[in-house]
């Protein structure tokens, strides 16, 4: 059932473009602010990241029993499609890349930049030359794709749609929070620490093994590297050999925007690679784990 719950609800993502239409984090806003009102809470941040983020989550799974319990596994496709959809990351991910390679090609940085900026932290600054500004989108590109999509079907798999609410909401938490050393970028940290380190295998057998299987093993055991700059460096490894000829753009772009133009092309074909080499061992594991 969850195999056949993560293909409905990324078909569904194909057919809208993004999960937008049960995109509504409102309540989880409104519900913080509840929860700020109590000075015990506001004294001590990791109690109210768990009073936040863990009430949902276990609702979640109520939701999920009440739904199997009335309607059997047709009341767990009817819930589990919709949380499931919630949980995944915000935004067009493939529109904002396209956007923004669009700009590049053009070489109007300033519109590129602009384009590319849902796939930045918030507070991070702005390059100052197109190298810099292309390492900060590849960079960013590669952590919001991971964490819309990888890492929630993650913990979806090993945790159901309890361990799904709880990523997405730790993330929404993380998000608002906007510093790199709270307690809440904290705890996302450890949750993306796991499927991270999954992910960068998953590079290695769908890309240049030899790299990202060095990368891999150096980053395996780190206690220290953001999650950002653990997957760019999987994917340096991934996309070993990568030149300007892969480039989609026509030959009237500079060679130089042309070669990080492919880098770009080539994370997505790395990725959707990785999706497909996701679902096979799920569908590998239901065929054959019975």
């Amino acid at each position: 059932m969850a195999l056949l719950i993560v293909l409905i609800a990324l078909a569904l993502v194909q057919l809208w473009g993004s999960g937008a239409p049960v995109h509504r984090d409102g309540w989880f806003r409104w519900w913080r602010s509840r929860l700020a009102r109590f000075p015990a809470l506001q004294q001590n941040p990791g109690l109210m990241l768990l009073a936040a983020v863990l009430p949902p989550a276990l609702l979640g799974a109520l939701i999920m029993v009440m739904a199997e319990a009335l309607l059997g596994w047709l009341g767990i496709l009817f819930a589990g499609v919709p949380l499931l959809l919630y949980c995944l990351g915000r935004g067009n991910f493939n529109e904002m890349v396209s956007n923004y390679l669009r700009y590049w090609y053009q070489g109007d940085l300033a519109a590129a930049r602009t384009a590319a900026a849902p796939l930045l932290p918030p507070h991070e600054e702005e390059g100052t030359s197109p190298q810099q500004l292309h390492e900060q989108v590849f960079r960013g590109a590669a952590y919001c794709a991971f964490e819309r999509l990888f890492a929630v079907l993650f913990w979806f798999i090993l945790l159901g749609i309890p361990g799904a609410l709880l990523f997405r909401l730790s993330a929404l938490y993380a998000e608002e929070e906007g510093t790199d050393n709270s307690m809440a970028a904290r705890w996302l940290w450890l949750l993306e620490w796991l499927p991270v380190r999954i992910m960068g295998f998953s590079f290695a057998i769908v890309g240049n093994f030899a790299g990202a299987y060095r990368a891999w093993r150096q980053c395996l055991t780190c206690r220290e590297r953001a999650t950002d700059e653990v997957l760019e460096a999987y994917l340096e490894g991934a996309l070993g050999g990568i030149d300007a000829s892969e480039c989609s753009a026509g030959a009237e772009v500079a060679e130089a925007q042309r070669a990080c133009g492919a880098q770009l092309e080539g994370l997505q074909a790395l990725l959707s690679r990785s999706l497909l080499l996701w679902i096979t061992v799920m569908a590998l594991v239901v065929l054959f784990g019975y």
